[in-house]
């Protein structure tokens, strides 16, 4: 088994008695075992991290005041706040539980909030968009975020603002909350304990960080003295395992219980499989196209409106993407309030071979493309790389990992990337901000998790929408800023093109219990069982 050999490395040879034998009828009642590709896990600092393979992670070691309900996302639930209250001006008043504390023994406090907040904004991250996007800095928060006594958390609004788009914001892995005390104690310089924070964790969550090995596995242990009582799994296993074959092999021998990162077809041959549960959640993110405006041919809006007729929607959607995803053309998905419907980009490769011509390029030219090498962004960057060669655009493909591809696009130096966005809340701000929000365009600015900026895409009047939609308080009013904000997007010759609306597909083992009706966006271990069967 390739995994075995792998596993057996000097780094983590002394966990190797944890993980099931293979031909084993199932692993052990008290672990959880996933296999996935590790790729994209890039750092498990909860100030840096923005991909969500870290997010899956971190949900699970950390805590937040309070959280999306595991089956009902939209739905704001208690966690570090045992209850909260909005003031008339906007002003958020959490009150802290008693007897949280973290993997350390040191209590949760007021202190151990606005240190952790404050830290994001310091440290200056991707994770800060999040909070500059609702006015926050570092310079602010230390009027607006306050404590004034060691269970309550007083956080002002920067300036009109929904306070809904707050609390949803403090609900995702940006408002995890840090043990102050031990980073501290871990500080290199003044990096606030971020080296030690990338491969260790400092949470009140479920589990605790035992090993991080990059593409090889991360164990988590249960925290014997977590405060919503002692998780059911003493253990989760996440194995990298990039290759979905040997993924179904293996859950289908019993040797893991959970895979992650599967083919189509892999899933088509499991769902007949009545040990195996086939799960799929809709994640609010997108499969995309991203092109450079920074690329002198990207630069030009006639160019990138071509894109747009050579691009097999209906292809991708049906045989690429598959349970990965669902057709969309819009950059929301298509059941929130206030959603537009798709505009119909059809293939027509003869239209655009007549707008290269008229746009100075009557023989095509050529590109490249960057993309992750898993499933399936391989695959529609391919189809793509297909279609544009039709019309004469030579899309030379370049595969990597997370650094590798997601680095370039965060510097800027690139000129086509597929990749995939995450929904920061369910609902259309939170699916649309990233790709029309961009306050500013200059090389160091510190909107680096904005898609618009990473594209170098300059905005100012979608910008200018998206702060307007996100302080509007009236209901009503709100969804008609969406709507606009989605139609002007779509008319401003974008250099993102939406193609599918991102779905997690899972396999599970029929034993798994908690799992399967998990909606949330980032799975929760902590209600995850095992049956007999």
């Amino acid at each position: 088994m390739h995994f075995r050999h792998a596993f057996l490395s000097a780094s983590v040879a002394a966990f190797v008695a944890v993980l099931p034998i293979s031909g084993m009828a199932e692993t052990p009642k008290d672990q959880l075992v996933i296999g996935l590709s590790m790729t994209n896990l890039l750092t498990l600092d909860p100030a840096e991290a923005v991909e969500t393979e870290s997010f899956d992670v971190l949900n699970n070691l950390y805590d937040r005041l309070i959280e999306m309900d595991a089956k009902t996302p939209s739905t704001l639930v208690p966690g570090l706040a045992e209850k909260w209250a909005v003031a008339e001006d906007g002003t958020i008043t959490f009150t802290l539980r008693d007897g949280a504390a973290f993997q350390s023994g040191n209590p949760v406090t007021s202190a151990d909030v606005v240190w952790s907040l404050k830290r994001v904004m310091t440290l200056n991250r991707g994770p800060a968009s999040f909070l500059r996007e609702l006015g926050y800095s570092k310079e602010n928060l230390e009027t607006l975020l306050t404590a004034p006594d060691a269970h309550t958390v007083v956080l002002k609004p920067s300036e009109a603002i929904n306070p809904e788009i707050i609390l949803y914001t403090l609900a995702r892995t940006v408002g995890n909350i840090v043990d102050s005390k031990t980073a501290m104690e871990h500080q290199e310089g003044e990096d606030l304990g971020k080296a030690w924070l990338t491969n260790t964790s400092a949470g009140s969550g479920p589990f605790v960080l035992r090993r991080w090995s990059a593409n090889d596995a991360v164990i988590l242990d249960r925290n014997e003295a977590y405060w919503r009582g002692v998780p059911p799994m003493r253990r989760i296993v996440i194995r990298h395992m990039p290759e979905s074959q040997s993924q179904r092999l293996q859950i289908e021998n019993g040797d893991i219980d959970v895979a992650r990162s599967l083919s189509a077809s892999d899933i088509k041959a499991m769902g007949k499989n009545d040990a195996i549960a086939i799960q799929k959640v809709a994640s609010g993110g997108f499969y995309y196209l991203a092109v450079s405006t920074a690329d002198p041919i990207f630069a030009k809006p006639e160019v990138r409106q071509i894109l747009t007729s050579l691009i097999d929607y209906d292809g991708i959607g049906t045989a690429v993407v598959g349970d990965y995803g669902v057709k969309r053309q819009v950059p929301v998905p298509v059941d929130y309030a206030g959603a537009i419907p798709d505009p119909g980009y059809l293939v027509n490769v003869a239209k655009a071979k007549e707008q290269l011509a008229k746009a100075g390029y009557p023989d095509g030219f050529e590109t490249s493309m960057l993309v992750l090498s898993d499933s399936p962004f391989v695959e529609i960057a391919t189809a793509i790389q297909g279609t544009l060669a039709q019309a004469g655009i030579k899309a030379e493909i370049t595969q990597g990992n997370g650094t590798q591809v997601y680095g370039k696009m965060r510097d800027r130096k690139f000129s086509m990337i597929v990749g995939r966005s995450g929904g920061q809340m369910p609902n259309v701000l939170g699916a649309i901000q990233a790709y029309t929000s961009n306050f500013d365009n200059g090389p160091k600015s510190t909107q680096t998790a904005s898609l618009a900026w990473r594209t170098s895409w300059d905005i100012p009047e979608l910008t200018r929408l998206t702060s307007e939609a996100r302080s509007e308080m009236n209901a009503e009013k709100r969804i008609a800023l969406y709507k606009e904000l989605q139609e002007k997007f779509l008319s401003s010759s974008p250099p993102l093109f939406a193609i599918a609306a991102a779905t997690q597909p899972s396999a599970i083992r029929a034993n798994v219990d908690g799992l399967v009706d998990q909606q949330s966006r980032s799975p929760q271990w902590y209600y995850v069982s095992k049956t007999g069967k």
